[in-house]
């Protein structure tokens, strides 16, 4: 599933299944047509948070998003006069988006000289696969989003930019992806894993060069996106699995995947497919689907809307009325701590550790379920809760959302906390 569209692993495998065997050219001088993505609206996206501001003049500047993960450069002569630049947060409605979408104001704005939009990646490094067709999308005013591409890349720096002269809604994506790119399977389970294609190639394009010039809102190079198509057969080279399990091929850009009949806790598989790479760029380009196999107890945690990483969870012990889960040896990168008070139901955040709290340590930063407006103000706990759906038969289930977890040395800083977990209780 992508980043923040839990529900898209059923809409996308249903319209491969529907669309198999229609919209993909055979070889170069087919008779067959370049497949064709229509374009699908979405709605607009709503806040996930306060936004952040600067006002940029003529001389130019620059600002980056509270959480880090988008920066805006304004060259030198872009604006004539002083201009509150904005960044804000929002839920992300392009299907093939990846992690938060940002709305960056004026809304519509129009510069005088392309500005630079560098969005990181680093969060998502394990699931994006084919960096060479990673890039920016933006939404149009007909609710359509329009992948772009990208202008460069900061491979030790984890970005991608993309200069443009218009403010919008805008978002990570990837062109190209297999589906899902990331599953929780149990011992013996199977999943079908599809190459999609989430915006069209035009006859002369290729997936491996930069977009070409077209037509359309403002002018920029770029294709609708909407709901994928089987990426070409003439991509694909070779599929791979890496890990327990087996794969059998269904067509040429479908395969099944098996999980292996048992496992003790949970073991990983990767499902790669290897594409063809051109003469002019040569190397090894690679599709990847990572699998979790779940024969235990575990918690998948995702940050500030990330990617969700999984990892073994030791079984729940109760003290008295409190209920409490980690992980025994900072599986995920760091150490982990749920607890909540009493059983099933809905267990709002609060400021002890002995009530409902968690919080998620790591060598860089320390990530609580509670935080602070300033340096010198009182904590306030986090708004959210823990959803506990299950306390019996020997396990425990629900899921967690710490909307305003605070961290850094202060917990003056932001992010979410999400995820959900499967443990054994303690005997």
């Amino acid at each position: 599933m992508r980043s923040g569209h839990p529900l898209l692993i059923s809409l996308v495998l249903s319209v491969s299944i529907l669309t198999m065997g229609t919209g993909c050219k055979k070889e170069k001088g087919d008779d067959e047509k370049a497949p064709i993505v229509q374009g699908l609206a979405t709605p607009v996206g709503t806040s996930k948070g306060q936004g952040v501001t600067k006002q940029i003049g003529a001389a130019g500047g620059s600002i980056t998003s509270a959480d880090q993960k988008i920066t805006i450069s304004v060259p030198a002569g872009a604006v004539s006069g002083n201009t509150t630049i904005g960044i804000e947060p929002i839920t992300n409605t392009n299907i093939a988006g990846i992690g938060t979408a940002y709305r960056l104001t004026p809304h519509g704005q129009h510069f005088d000289k392309p500005v630079s939009i560098t969005f990181s990646w680093a969060a998502h490094a394990d699931t994006i696969g084919l960096l060479q067709t990673l890039g920016l999308a933006y939404q149009m005013d007909n609710g359509i989003w329009k992948f772009v591409g990208s202008n460069s890349f900061d491979k030790g720096n984890q970005t991608v930019t993309f200069n443009t002269t218009h403010f919008s809604d805008w978002s990570l994506m990837n062109e190209v992806s297999l589906a899902p790119y990331h599953a929780d399977l149990n011992p013996g389970e199977k999943q079908t894993i599809a190459a999609l294609l989430f915006s069209s190639v035009d006859e002369d394009d290729d997936l491996f060069i930069p977009l070409k010039s077209t037509t359309g809102m403002y002018d920029e190079p770029g294709y609708p996106v909407g709901n994928p198509v089987p990426l070409p057969n003439e991509y694909v080279k070779q599929w791979h699995l890496n890990g327990p399990g087996s794969l059998a091929t269904i067509r040429p850009t479908v395969v099944e995947y098996t999980a292996p009949g048992s496992a003790n806790n949970y073991a990983t598989a990767a499902v790669s497919l290897e594409l063809k790479a051109p003469d002019e760029y040569p190397g090894q380009y690679l599709l990847v689907s990572n699998i979790n196999i779940i024969g235990g107890s575990f918690v998948e945690l995702s940050i500030g809307g990330a990617t969700p990483v999984t990892f073994p969870a030791t079984p729940v012990v109760k003290n008295g009325n409190q209920y409490m889960l980690a992980n025994p040896q900072d599986e995920g990168g760091g150490y982990f701590l749920l607890t909540w008070i009493d059983g099933i139901g809905i267990h709002p955040f609060g400021l002890s550790t002995t009530g409902t709290y968690m919080h998620f340590i790591t060598p860089q930063n320390s990530y609580t379920s509670m935080y602070r407006t300033r340096a010198d103000a009182e904590l306030t706990p986090s708004g959210g809760s823990v959803n506990v759906t299950k306390v019996s038969d020997g396990w425990a289930e629900g899921t967690f959302n710490a909307t305003d977890a605070g961290y850094g040395p202060m917990l003056t800083s932001k992010t979410s906390l999400m995820g959900r977990f499967k443990v054994k209780l303690a005997q």
